[in-house]
């Protein structure tokens, strides 16, 4: 039945081995989860060839497997003639157009909504998210952050940190179309681009952030980068583009062809949407909001110029699905920040902790900005060096808070396969020799400890980068880690200590 529907709908394929009747249920690339009657496909992945699991698959009830591999699926064939084997050029997006057929192509009844840069990704996703659902229409985001429909955040495994894979994606959207959901915004990583995870669908609006060094230790140049992020403004009904990015944008206005609307911090940009006059207190931020026929005064709660932009980009999503202007900026008054970027905590005394994702040079650099607007007495910053990602940027974080706080702390995100000494040296080589208010912590728990206990009362306490799905990567394991919990446990324990020390 699926090889029949992939011929109507004219996708390719080499050869067939098999009957091209084959009912099947679900797409399956990891041999683990294959059931009877699934597509188990055979993609290549960081450690593994998924045709090396073709065995596993069959014994487990997999009706149809693809792969790339002719004579092996031939031989295979040769062994389970009741089986289909399918013979592709390119097993991603075979994937992704037989997930899509299998879904019920459960995407086009959606409104769908993908952001990518290299920065900003989450935030945007989060704010579009709180803006369409306050617009009533009923939003689920998916990222980084995990799955959050329009009520609740959704159980739901997702087979990378940030966009699932093609397979998982257009099972995931079938379920939420489902359960009445109306619409989806997701972060589309440069990665997932280029491993066609998000293939064979159009995003009825794309979000571009910015675009600074990232990743290449999996593209290894910025021309590749580059590249992959262009890849999602091919496969969308419409834009939003920040013009301030001297990375991309220009790239993107050259070449895009569909509904545009760009967005600007800089008055003088041309950009149909613009922010000026802003003005931070304790609430938020204030801004004027510029479009060709009006100016709108807004106050949302939110910090930091570079969200601000983010912002913007959400406005003008909800302008290309159609939505009022006044309604739009009603809403920005109660819009909502995702977890984790600049969530501030001030239950904890009179000092403030603020956790924030920064885990690149360009998105500390904003940051470190918009938290010394706050007033505060002294500055205890938290960066990271991260094990997974590429070393290069590393002493890039150190050289970006050198001089702009009281007390730095070097740690480590995700280690990985290496050794936390390793990554802390390589952050701390773009120290000067004249710094002298640095620390270092081989894990993040111990780092977050020591910069509490570096902190008094009216200080800022800034945790950067932080975590993927709830854990931190430690060789090939996924160890369970929460700030919020280590937070909570050591202010718990030095409210007992003073009682303690009071009684006796």
């Amino acid at each position: 039945m699926i090889i029949n529907l992939m011929k109507q709908n004219k996708v390719q394929f080499k050869r067939i081995y098999g009957a091209s009747s084959t009912i099947a249920n679900i797409v399956r690339f990891d041999s683990r989860y294959v059931t009877k009657d699934d597509v188990f496909v055979c993609i290549q992945g960081d450690n593994h060839d998924g045709h090396a699991f073709i065995e596993d698959s069959i014994a487990k009830g997999a009706a149809i497997i693809v792969g790339t591999d002719e004579d092996l699926l031939k031989s295979y064939y040769r062994q389970y003639e009741d089986r289909t084997f399918l013979v592709v050029e390119d097993a991603r997006l075979a994937m992704a157009q037989m997930a899509v057929l299998l879904s019920d192509e459960a995407w086009k009844k959606l409104v769908t909504v993908a952001v990518t840069g290299t920065n900003g990704k989450t935030t945007v996703a989060a704010y579009v998210r709180s803006l369409l659902n306050q617009l009533k229409l009923q939003t689920t985001s998916i990222g980084t952050c995990g799955i959050l429909t329009s009520k609740e955040k959704l159980d739901f495994f997702k087979s990378t940190p940030t966009t699932p894979e093609s397979a998982d994606l257009h099972t995931l959207f079938k379920q939420l179309e489902s359960e009445g959901e109306k619409a989806v915004v997701m972060e589309a990583t440069s990665i997932a681009l280029d491993q066609k995870r998000t293939a064979a669908m159009t995003f009825d609006v794309a979000i571009h952030t910015n675009l600074s060094p990232e990743h290449l230790e999996f593209h290894q140049t910025m021309d590749n980068y580059r590249r992959a992020k262009l890849k999602l403004f091919k496969q969308a009904a419409s834009a939003v583009v920040n013009i301030d990015d001297e990375g991309m944008a220009n790239d993107i206005l050259a070449m895009y062809q569909g509904k545009l609307l760009t967005y600007s911090l800089r008055k003088n940009s041309g950009a149909d949407l613009i922010a000026g006059n802003l003005i931070t207190d304790t609430e938020g931020i204030h801004f004027e909001l510029y479009t060709a026929e009006k100016m709108y005064t807004i106050h949302a709660p939110i910090f930091g110029e570079y969200n601000v932009a983010n912002l913007l980009s959400a406005v003008g999503t909800a302008l290309h699905l159609g939505y009022d202007m006044d309604d739009i900026t009603e809403a920005l008054k109660t819009i909502e920040s995702p977890e984790g970027r600049f969530e501030l905590i001030d239950t904890y005394g009179n000092r403030k902790i603020i956790l924030d994702y920064a885990h690149t040079p360009v998105a500390l650099d904003q940051l470190l900005t918009a938290v010394n607007a706050i007033p505060h007495k002294r500055l205890i910053v938290m960066i990271m060096g991260i094990g997974i990602r590429d070393f290069g940027k590393m002493p890039k974080m150190a050289q970006t808070v050198e001089g702009r706080a009281d007390e730095i702390i070097v740690s480590v995100d995700h280690p990985g396969f290496h050794d936390p000494k390793d990554i802390i040296q390589a952050v701390c080589k773009g120290f000067s020799e004249q710094v002298r208010n640095v620390s270092s912590a081989e894990t993040r728990e111990e780092a977050v400890r020591l910069a509490l206990e570096l902190s008094n009362e009216g200080d800022i306490v800034l945790l950067t980068s932080g975590q993927i799905n709830g854990a931190q990567l430690v060789r090939g394991e996924a160890v369970p880690h929460s700030d919020h919990a280590i937070i909570h446990a050591f202010f718990e324990s030095h409210n007992t200590e003073k009682i303690q020390s009071t009684v006796s």
